[in-house]
């Protein structure tokens, strides 16, 4: 009996998954012989490339929707997904199909058992053969954690982008900003502009430094002419005026929550802005694609009662913004916090802010990726002040909300995507924030009252 496709997807996922025994590989001949015997597809497609700490995810998110409101195919690279391995590529939203996955890796199953690559270096090469086969307008490619080393820095893009960087993945990339910094500039190319929003002076010293050795500009689009100023915060997304240059937005809305957002569509509709040129796009297609744009986990409202939040921050950076962000709309005694980590996360650092931010702290046990060990991050909760229970499983923590629910408490998931893809599993998401539509006043202003 021949198996059935969702049992062949099943089985070559599992096998894609199993490389990530051979660790993270950092260089660029497994990838270059990967390749190589695909033709080159990352070459017959154009591409902005993103890298950064924070932030990256959500950027390409926004100008893929802005791209794609202006009516051009796009191709979006992301890691990792949330619930289904084909949400790391996509195009115009549509996630990659079954088979395209299942045939890529049987055709090339042979070399890849020769070469050992990662399952990232797997993964890259088939987003770029897709991207190419289906003759994308335009390809947004997210380095996978660092830039210099990572595999999709094999493109040779129209335009780079960092976002925010900060501590994240010490063991690889290095244990101070700088060193951190240093890896992620290393997508910055000769001729080729990069833009930022960073704002951290040393990160900023570095990537300046790299720009100028590799003779191409550096746009930091968090200067005097671009700012944001909002009108209203809700939980399912932000109002507010928009200046970019001397182009003035007036009442856009954003189809995510948090100030930290709106630092990301400056740098978003800044990029529009030097791409347009190549790839026209109206001032109405950025009003739409922002409120339209779709991206799940970041402070994601899944459900209004009870009121529960899903959110991917897994580093102290992240995880404070995110419940600084929620405090606006809840005391600290309403936010009960359910927690998972890797094992390379800062958990002093998170059981540091969460303890100042939360009023329970509950640690999920899952047994995904690398987990960070239950009973140290127990006693790593407790020596921050922040006792913490434990449950074993998503399914007890909804059986736990729905036992003491109440209209006043605010639940909230948190720390990494492989919790947030389960929550996703176990709930149903309530039609809480549907996208918004921009009505959309633009004029040549200055915009006398901003703030970014």
């Amino acid at each position: 009996m021949k198996p059935s496709s969702a049992s062949r997807y099943q089985a070559i996922t599992e096998y894609l998954f199993a490389l990530q025994r051979v660790g993270i590989k950092l260089g660029f001949d497994n990838i270059n012989a990967l390749l190589d015997a695909i033709d080159h597809p990352e070459k017959k497609f154009p591409a902005i490339h993103i890298a950064g700490t924070n932030g990256k995810g959500s950027t390409a998110a926004i100008l893929a929707s802005i791209l794609m409101t202006a009516g051009y195919r796009v191709g979006l690279y992301t890691s990792p997904h949330l619930v289904d391995f084909s949400e790391r590529i996509r195009i115009n939203q549509q996630a990659i199909d079954r088979e395209t996955v299942i045939r890529f890796t049987e055709k090339h199953r042979t070399l890849i058992d020769e070469l050992q690559p990662s399952f990232f270096e797997v993964t890259t090469a088939l987003a770029f053969q897709y991207f190419a086969d289906h003759q994308v307008d335009i390809a947004i490619i997210e380095t996978g954690m660092g830039g210099r080393l990572d595999s999709t820095n094999v493109l040779t893009p129209l335009l780079s982008m960092i976002t925010p960087i900060g501590m994240d993945h010490q063991n690889y990339l290095g244990e101070t900003l700088q060193e951190i910094a240093g890896e992620k500039a290393g997508i910055i190319k000769p001729g080729i502009t990069c833009l930022t929003n960073n704002r951290n002076e040393e990160v900023l010293s570095v990537l300046s430094a790299t720009a100028k050795a590799r003779k191409t500009p550096l746009i930091n689009v968090l200067n005097e002419g671009n700012h944001y100023q909002i009108r209203e915060m809700k939980l399912n997304g932000s109002s507010f005026d928009l200046q970019i240059g001397h182009n003035f937005y007036e009442n856009l809305f954003l189809n995510l929550p948090g100030e930290h957002q709106l630092e990301n569509v400056l740098l978003a509709v800044s990029t529009v802005y030097q791409l347009r040129g190549k790839f026209p796009v109206s001032d109405a297609d950025i009003a739409s694609g922002l409120g339209s744009v779709i991206w799940k986990g970041r402070i994601h409202q899944i459900s209004k009662s009870p009121n529960i939040i899903a959110d991917v921050s897994h580093n102290p950076a992240g995880v404070l913004k995110t419940c600084e962000f929620l405090r606006r709309f809840f005391p600290k005694t309403a936010i009960n916090a359910f927690v998972f980590l890797q094992a390379d996360k800062d958990a002093v650092e998170i059981a540091k802010i969460l303890n100042q931010q939360v009023a329970s702290i509950h640690i999920v046990e899952l047994q995904a990726g690398k987990p960070y060990p239950l009973e140290t991050l127990r006693e790593t909760m407790r020596l921050s002040g922040a006792g913490a229970s434990v449950l074993p499983s998503v399914a007890a923590a909804k059986q736990l909300i729905y036992r003491e629910n109440s209209s006043e408490k605010l639940w909230l998931f948190i720390g990494s995507h492989y919790l947030a893809g389960e929550v996703y599993s176990h709930f149903k998401e309530d039609a809480v924030a549907k996208p918004g539509s921009n009505s959309l006043h633009f004029s040549e202003n200055i915009l006398s009252k901003a703030s970014g």
